[in-house]
């Protein structure tokens, strides 16, 4: 199978019915709105999409995938990009799982008091990509020992309608203990009893830790990407 360029975002969904990888990737990653065009061979998908700020993000997955024009891509580890127009910004990991099994887990406990959010965020997980206030979460998730918050993280809906995890975090003091695990665990049975049956996130690629919590809830790993921002000229 190879594809001239297609227009069509429907099209391109058809079209990787038997990728379920590259589907979940598609979907996530590229609303039908901002879809600008995309390539789809036996072993390579490339698309494109607008942002709201008009810049242009493109992913590239596979193997010898296209590059197409764009301000930022993000294309599967090891693909050789252009680093005279490229400057590389980080490698991570995309996972997924479903809800259903952990609809007999205890909820998680939501916390609404954005100020205590915050403090922990600042001092723990000042990168995190999403904080209070943000539009495009749904609930943030809590684990408190007598009255403080320990661990937090938000569940988000993005603009592709996908729901994804953001901004998990634990105070220093109480890391290794398994409560980023426990509390992922927690809000999944949340987002089952919302009606929510699929749950992605992103993780650095360095991030060991994480990543081992996240495969030991039972997260699959979807990609492993490298993210690229085009050179200013």
């Amino acid at each position: 199978m190879t594809s001239s360029s297609i227009k069509d975002h429907g099209q391109v969904v058809k079209l990787l019915s038997g990728k379920p990888k590259y589907l979940e990737t598609f979907t996530t990653y590229s609303p039908a709105h901002r879809f600008i065009i995309a390539e789809v061979t036996d072993h390579s998908l490339s698309f494109s999409v607008r942002d709201e700020d008009g810049s242009i993000f493109a992913m590239a997955l596979g193997t010898n995938p296209k590059i197409l024009e764009c301000d930022r891509v993000a294309v599967s580890r090891g693909v050789n990009v252009d680093l005279e127009s490229f400057t590389h910004r980080a490698d991570w990991d995309f996972y997924s799982i479903d809800t259903h099994e952990f609809a007999n887990l205890d909820k998680a406990a939501e916390t609404k008091n954005n100020e205590e959010i915050k403090e922990l965020l600042d001092r723990d997980a000042p990168n995190s990509s999403v904080w209070p206030g943000n539009e495009e979460v749904l609930f943030w998730g809590e684990i408190r020992e007598d009255i403080l918050l320990v661990a937090t993280g938000a569940l988000v809906k993005w603009r592709t309608g996908e729901v994804m995890f953001a901004s998990i975090a634990t105070r220093s003091e109480y890391r290794s203990k398994g409560l980023a695990q426990r509390l992922v665990s927690q809000m999944l049975s949340s987002a089952n009893s919302k009606g929510i049956a699929h749950v992605g996130l992103g993780v650095f690629a360095g991030n060991a830790s994480a990543k081992r919590a996240y495969e030991n809830v039972g997260f699959s790993l979807i990609g492993e990407f490298s993210s690229y921002q085009r050179k200013e000229i």
